[in-house]
């Protein structure tokens, strides 16, 4: 007698071949994988750097050496100082849509850098310290979102493209070393934080919107001038050409009409009764125009004072109503000093508790940032980094601690905590006056928002 199937296994059989069929292969479900491994049969073909780099895994769930995701797209692509050689390595790369990040600086890569339109996401390209030739990459100005760009100590030659200035974000421009000629002058990036031209062949004058930048970041170009170098030689045009003629209206002229024509004075061209009416009229003028001086001046001083005490008067009372804490965060890279020397206590560092140090409080500092709210205990802070990484920061305020260690233990309770619907600490740091909490930033608002909508 035939027996009956086991509606248990059959289930069993069922689930195991949809998920067979629901689960797509590394390559077909990633398409950033061929051109990693374009790029990498190149740069290392015997395979001794790149190793975890392989057909059989995708660099979004596996641990691919440089390489990071986002939405299982690769968005960063950092491989430093691993001795990588090659010439038209890029090639494969400008297939990465999602790039955010690429820095590919102190290795041998040579040639010209290809066209990279494509990149639309990219914001930090560091390409420092190869051996890069040809012309600067024109393409580089389409890039919209890019603020760091970093060409320093290669091979390129040519002129700087007035294209940048297209660039309204760029806070990073770094060319030095390198072969660049022409001329500066038409750059207007106002954006810009760190720019440096040393080392090149450039000419001509240095606009007025980079005259900010210290001698040092225009150094070795021998035909470059102006602030902050020294100023620039104007070349007077003189008409001493043979044949030129004489003014007409010099203090002296010569009579050419007889070989025995002497100098002789030339007449005034007006009366001495009207030069005496024209001194007395400039005298009036001047007058005039500095007793209209005198009266604008006290007209606005009577005006400053009047609105300068209405303003103080408001921004007392403001301030005792309600105070608005100054943001932390600085365009500078470093803070204010507070090492042993100058404040008597030892500085603080950045902790983390997934055991891999990802950035420094110097990171911090310089990350553009933007208050997200306040709280008991302190001010949020949405803060992009230079690497393209989100992270929110807890700037805790008027907190009751005995101590760093008390502060310490506390942190490691709360980095133990672990729950769907709670935020994971990723790290802290601590000093006397300055106490941070690191979490990942979580773009979805908050439960106010939730309940009562996003204002702006």
């Amino acid at each position: 007698m035939a027996t009956k199937p086991n509606p248990i296994h059959s289930t069993l059989l069922l689930l195991l071949l949809f998920l067979h069929r629901c689960t797509p292969s590394s390559a077909a479900s990633n398409p950033d994988i061929e051109p990693l491994l374009l790029f990498k049969s190149a740069a290392d073909p015997s395979n001794t750097v790149l190793t975890s780099w392989n057909s059989t895994s995708d660099p979004c769930i596996a641990s691919w050496i440089g390489v990071s995701c986002i939405h299982n797209r690769v968005s960063r692509v950092v491989l430093e100082n691993l001795n990588l050689r090659g010439q038209g390595l890029l090639n494969p790369l400008t297939s990465l849509t999602q790039l955010r990040v690429l820095s590919l600086k102190q290795n041998s890569f040579f040639g010209p850098i290809p066209v990279i339109s494509n990149l639309t996401s990219l914001k930090l390209l560091f390409l420092s310290h190869n051996e890069f030739s040809g012309e600067f990459p024109v393409s580089v100005a389409s890039l919209s979102k890019i603020y760091r760009l970093d060409l320093s100590y290669n091979n390129l030659s040519g002129n700087i493209p007035l294209s940048l200035n297209h660039l309204t974000h760029l806070l990073t421009l770094r060319l030095e070393e390198n072969g660049f000629s022409g001329f500066i002058s038409g750059l207007s990036l106002p954006s810009l934080q760190d720019f440096n031209v040393s080392g090149n062949a450039l000419a001509g004058e240095i606009p007025t919107s980079l005259s900010g930048f210290p001698a040092s970041a225009f150094a070795k170009n021998s035909v470059l001038c102006g602030v902050p170098l020294e100023k620039c030689k104007v070349i007077s045009s003189k008409p001493t050409r043979p044949g030129a003629m004489a003014s007409p209206l010099s203090p002296r002229s010569t009579v050419a009409s007889s070989p025995s024509s002497i100098p002789v004075e030339a007449k005034p061209l007006v009366k001495s009764g009207n030069n005496r009416h024209s001194k007395i009229s400039s005298v009036a003028v001047i007058a005039i125009i500095l007793g209209d001086v005198l009266v604008l001046g006290m007209v606005s001083l009577l005006l400053y004072c009047f609105f300068w005490k209405n303003y103080s008067k408001k921004m007392s009372e403001k301030s005792g109503s309600s105070h608005v804490e100054k943001i932390v965060y600085s365009s500078s890279p470093y803070p204010h000093p507070i090492n042993g020397a100058q404040s008597g206590y030892e500085r603080g560092k950045m902790v983390f508790f997934e055991g891999e140090q990802k950035f420094e409080l110097e990171d911090l500092l310089r990350a553009s940032a933007e208050m997200l709210g306040k709280g008991g205990f302190g001010t949020a802070y949405k803060a992009v980094l230079d690497d393209g990484n989100v992270v929110a920061v807890k700037r805790l305020k008027d907190l009751s601690v005995n101590g760093k260690k008390e502060f310490e233990q506390q942190m490691e309770i709360l980095g133990r905590l672990r729950h769907p619907n709670l935020v994971s600490l990723k790290a802290y740091y601590f000093a006397r006056d300055e106490k941070l909490l690191v979490y990942d930033y979580m773009p979805n608002g908050n439960l106010f928002w939730l309940l009562h909508g996003k204002h702006f």
